[in-house]
């Protein structure tokens, strides 16, 4: 379904009726009500409701930003977590303005796919959420507090906009009948197909014929000896692929790939072979999960192939994500995630992982914090086993060795594994009662 589908849709009580879909209707009833400009037609269509309610967090995001700004000068240099803190809602909220904004040009032309809109607003979501939650651990004072406390206003709003976008790809643009959202706890398992749940994904997987635009190798003779500069020479806003040529060694450095870097390939010549290694953990001071990525990538349309990435910060470390990404419409395949805690941090959008095998407490945590929000995990055909070090470790004590699938990080938290192998380490009293299917099964 497009929006011009349901532009010229009306019902009696457009506003009523729209926030029926909403978490909270009472009070998105009053924020349509009341908006501080471009108040709504007389007879306003589905797509103007919309409109106006994606408006309000577009419009409130500055000043969240602004106090987020304040935070951060305040805090310098005596606090290191704080400016941290601050220091990523900055980004995050930077993230969370641009694909609001993307949305609403959807909005504007009248036209595009509804559940791209839903993925960016899903997204734009998360990060505001994850900048009240930076705060949350550093909340020491009446400014972070008052911050937290707007943050929640903007994430209402947020919310709100998306729901009125869920209702009207399952509904149609006839709000009067809209509903509360629903999730798999409800029996409600959405459609997928082209488009999906999220959409979009590269069919086929990385391509076989990419053409290499970069060099890395450990020993010289190449273009370029790190990964991060590399990285550096793609072009901004790319339209097309970029493609990373990663030689075998092991490339001791943190990675990230900026959000306007687009399109960036890593291809390496084997898992095992091409290793990028990093070992920050939130043990550190000034560090947070978001921020203890070996590879962490936000520009949109990233692809990896045949290599590792691993944390090596040790189980007492605690959080330590070997990959994190931000990236809309990327495809990893054949890459061998490895860690202890948070091994793998799909952060936010749309993300097609065929990882080879990991090693970790918790394969997954899983953050969905909103019913209406497009976010999940699935993995198709994967490998979950442990390292010939860490089966030692787990054939000698295995009741003091414990590996699970995943653990429910947040309320709407889902999680699904499709054609994956699971070894020994994962297969549990507690998970052969649910009859998984292990050691050998696909």
């Amino acid at each position: 379904m497009t929006f011009a589908e349901g532009e010229g849709v009306q019902s009696a009580k457009p506003k009523g009726s729209a926030c029926q879909a909403t978490r909270t209707p009472d009070t998105c009833a009053s924020s349509l009500t009341s908006p501080p400009s471009d108040p709504l037609p007389p007879n306003p269509t589905t797509a103007d409701l919309i409109s106006l309610s994606l408006s309000l967090p577009i419009r409130s995001l500055p000043a969240a930003q602004s106090m987020s700004q304040s935070i951060l000068q305040s805090s310098q240099p005596s606090n290191l977590n704080k400016s941290n803190a601050a220091r990523n809602c900055l980004e995050l909220l930077s993230f969370s303005a641009t694909r609001l904004n993307s949305t609403a040009q959807i909005l504007q032309r009248g036209g595009g796919q509804i559940k791209t809109s839903r993925a960016y607003t899903s997204a734009a979501l998360l990060y505001q959420y994850d900048c009240w939650s930076a705060l949350k651990y550093v909340n020491d004072s009446q400014q972070v507090n008052a911050t937290m406390s707007y943050l929640l206003s903007l994430i209402g709003f947020t919310s709100d906009s998306l729901s009125m976008l869920v209702a009207l790809d399952r509904f149609g643009p006839d709000t009067s009948r809209w509903g509360p959202p629903k999730t798999e706890r409800d029996g409600y398992f959405e459609r997928t197909g082209s488009g999906g749940g999220g959409g979009g994904l590269a069919e086929g997987g990385v391509p076989g014929d990419l053409v290499v635009d970069a060099t890395v190798c450990k020993g010289g003779g190449c273009e370029y000896r790190t990964v991060q500069d590399a990285v550096d020479r793609a072009p901004v806003w790319g339209d097309r692929r970029f493609v990373i040529y990663i030689k075998a060694g092991v490339y001791d450095e943190i990675v990230r790939v900026p959000f306007e870097r687009t399109n960036v390939v890593f291809l390496g010549e084997g898992m095992g072979k091409t290793v990028i290694t990093g070992n920050l953990n939130v043990g550190m001071v000034g560090v947070s999960t978001y921020n203890t990525a070996t590879v962490g990538v936000s520009g949109d349309g990233f692809m990896a192939k045949d290599l590792t990435i691993e944390n090596t910060a040790g189980p007492d470390a605690h959080q330590a994500v070997a990959f994190r990404s931000d990236s809309d419409l990327s495809v990893i395949e054949s890459v061998e995630f490895r860690g202890h805690q948070d091994t793998l941090y799909a952060h936010s959008l749309r993300q097609q992982l065929s990882p080879a095998k990991g090693e970790t407490d918790a394969v997954t945590a899983q953050g969905r914090t909103d019913p209406v929000q497009s976010t999940g995990f699935v993995f198709l055909n994967c490998s979950i086993d442990g390292d010939n070090e860490f089966m030692g470790y787990f054939y000698a004590k295995p009741a003091i060795h414990k590996v699970y699938l995943g653990r429910p990080w947040k309320e709407f938290s889902r999680t699904v594994f499709v054609d994956c192998y699971m070894g020994k380490v994962v297969c549990s009293d507690a998970l052969e009662k649910r009859r998984l299917l292990c050691e050998g099964t696909p």
